[in-house]
């Protein structure tokens, strides 16, 4: 793959530069490693190329290398971030280009209409709607072609598969629409994963929210209500890693284990014995879930139906 990461931090090289190598490991890949500084008074561009090799053993000892170029643009260099891209790839390959930080406002028809895949992370977005609304946009400009991935959506999957698996069971199934609360114990920073996740629920069965709040509430599609819960300051280093459902007659939940590695994920009916099953977790470190994605084919068909499903929720900050 062609993989071009921008950012507009400080450390972007230092802390980029020991990812990729670690990524070579597992896929080849021409990267273009962007580091801009707009507002420096001079133009200026500086640039380096640096291999990353590593052995592998098929039927003897394979070196696979991969390169690296890195840029750093100052001042007004930094509007030229299409050009010195596409003078850069290897044309024959898919365009993955992760921008770490905010999206800038108005974006650029002249590099967005030729990513295949645009790698965001929103779980550090100081305006998350305004993000949401310009990676939008994005999409729109690659009339089809760009796919989105937002990493914070990436980071539950193993949490949303253990929430679907309770479900899956006959008896759990018949109390979804008894539902009538939810609790989501998230981690610090982590509120854009807590609401992607009540998102994800929310655009499966047909809830829609009446109240914006601190402890939202949607309406089920057979008119009850159901209030949401979400708690800051879980311990451990877990985006989200305990979530609870008020069912009625009936409970359940999904919680992290103490190590980390899998998710306990329990349904209890009064009068009856739980129903329990241990699930992977799953890691949630950046490089695992941008590997997870570098892995992938298609597109994310439940994330934008559950943006839309917490719109206001994240408007509302």
């Amino acid at each position: 793959i062609n993989l071009v990461i921008y950012s507009e931090s400080e450390d972007a090289i230092a802390v980029n530069t020991p990812l990729l190598a670690g990524l070579a490991a597992d896929h080849a890949f021409r990267a273009l490693l962007v580091q801009a500084d707009p507002s420096a008074n001079e133009a200026k561009i500086e640039a380096w190329i640096t291999a990353h090799c590593h052995l592998r053993e098929s039927g003897g000892q394979k070196e696979v290398c991969s390169e690296q170029i890195t840029f750093r643009l100052h001042g007004p260099a930094a509007g030229r971030l299409p050009s010195i891209v596409f003078s850069h790839l290897d044309s024959d390959l898919p365009l993955c280009l992760w921008w770490q930080g905010s999206l800038h406002p108005n974006p650029e028809p002249d590099l967005w209409a030729q990513v295949d895949r645009i790698i965001v992370d929103s779980h550090s977005w100081p305006d998350p709607a305004g993000q949401f609304a310009t990676l939008q946009e994005i999409e729109s400009i690659g009339r089809g072609r760009c796919s989105v991935c937002d990493l914070t959506w990436t980071r539950a999957f193993h949490l949303r598969y253990a929430i679907a698996q309770i479900f899956d069971h006959a008896a759990a199934r018949e109390h979804l629409s008894r539902m009538r609360h939810v609790e989501i114990r998230y981690g610090a920073g982590h509120r854009i994963t807590a609401l992607e996740l009540l998102g994800w629920m929310a655009s499966r069965l047909g809830w829609q929210l009446v109240t914006i709040s601190d402890q939202p509430v949607f309406r089920q599609p057979d008119g009850q209500e159901v209030r949401c819960t979400l708690h800051d300051g879980l311990s451990g280093e877990s985006c989200v890693g305990d979530v609870r459902f008020d069912l009625g007659d009936a409970k359940a939940r999904v919680e992290r284990s103490r190590s980390g590695d899998f998710y306990l994920a329990e349904f209890t009916l009064q009068g009856h014995a739980p129903i329990a099953q241990m699930l992977p977790a799953g890691r949630e470190r950046t490089e695992d879930i941008l590997l997870s994605e570098l892995g992938r084919v298609g597109r994310h068909p439940l994330f934008w139906p559950a943006i839309r499903s917490i719109e206001p929720l994240l408007r509302a900050g």
